[in-house]
């Protein structure tokens, strides 16, 4: 019972910045003793419920730009199954630090986003954000819309139709990763009763969530952005922490230091690009 209000919750949560929530789910869903693998079929099930909703009120509202989240969707889920075969080839905690810092990218863009310029090198751009969303996605085996959130910052300026095409490539790349990792995952009994009742607690979490995003001021879409993206960063971060025993030391203090380093250029571009603005307000 307390899965499914949690799924539902989260899901509300997630679906006002067009993400899927099965990156904070799955961990919980192990927490409460379910198997890794079925957790991560559980979640992407919710995931893909969730934003085939979110996908369908996006529409109906016409802040769906069909020819540019096609752009981004195609090579990402081309990657999908790449990233997921390499999945069991490479350390896990090189695939946290790649994913952390994206998501530093991901919310230097909201924070402070340059006006959309166009053209060649923004559908470029574009497409290798794409790619960049399958692989990473199929390598962590969630939707990695954090990345579709870059990509669509490139694109539009209004915090809704970011959130309305992230959530359509999320939708694809979470179906293309679940379709993968039910292909490649031995077999599995799965309660369904569970599965029904995460996914219906998705379905309805999306709906509250969509309608919420069409109501709120755009201003408050950003703000639930930063701070999902924000949350997220925390939790790969003390993940990456906490590898310390498990993997060589090495690898440990390069995994970490790298982090620390693109926090700090983060923080530092971020500084400069507020002082500037700054500036510019006051002539």
């Amino acid at each position: 019972m307390f899965i499914t209000i949690l799924t539902y919750i989260l899901s509300s949560i997630f679906a006002i910045a067009g993400m899927g929530a099965a990156g904070v789910l799955i961990p919980n869903y192990i927490a409460f003793g379910l198997g890794v693998n079925i957790a991560m079929i559980l979640g992407l099930s919710q995931n893909t419920a969730e934003l085939t909703v979110t996908t369908i009120m996006n529409a109906r509202k016409q802040l769906i730009d069909w020819k540019k989240a096609v752009m981004v969707l195609i090579p990402a889920v081309i990657l999908v199954p790449i990233g997921a075969y390499i999945n069991i080839h490479i350390p896990k905690i090189l695939v946290l630090v790649v994913f952390a810092l994206f998501l530093l990218f991901a919310l230097y863009k909201i924070l402070l986003p340059s006006k959309n310029k166009g053209g060649i090198r923004s559908t470029s751009l574009t497409m290798l954000f794409g790619a960049l969303e399958g692989f990473i996605g199929g390598l962590i085996g969630m939707d990695a819309a954090p990345i579709a959130i870059i990509a669509f910052s490139y694109i539009f300026d209004n915090p809704k139709k970011i959130s309305a095409n992230t959530a359509t490539v999320a939708l694809g790349v979470s179906a293309t990763t679940l379709i993968t990792y039910r292909l490649m995952l031995p077999t599995m009994l799965i309660n369904m009763w569970t599965l029904l009742a995460v996914t219906t607690a998705g379905l309805l979490g999306s709906i509250t969530g969509v309608l919420l995003m069409h109501k709120i001021k755009q201003i408050y879409i950003r703000y639930t952005m930063i701070g999902i993206l924000t949350l997220a960063f925390v939790e790969i971060f003390i993940k990456i922490f906490s590898q310390g025993h498990l993997i060589p030391n090495d690898l440990y203090y390069g995994s970490v230091i790298s982090v620390v380093i693109g926090l700090i250029v983060f923080v530092t571009l971020a500084m400069v690009r507020f002082v500037s603005f700054k500036k510019l307000e006051n002539k």
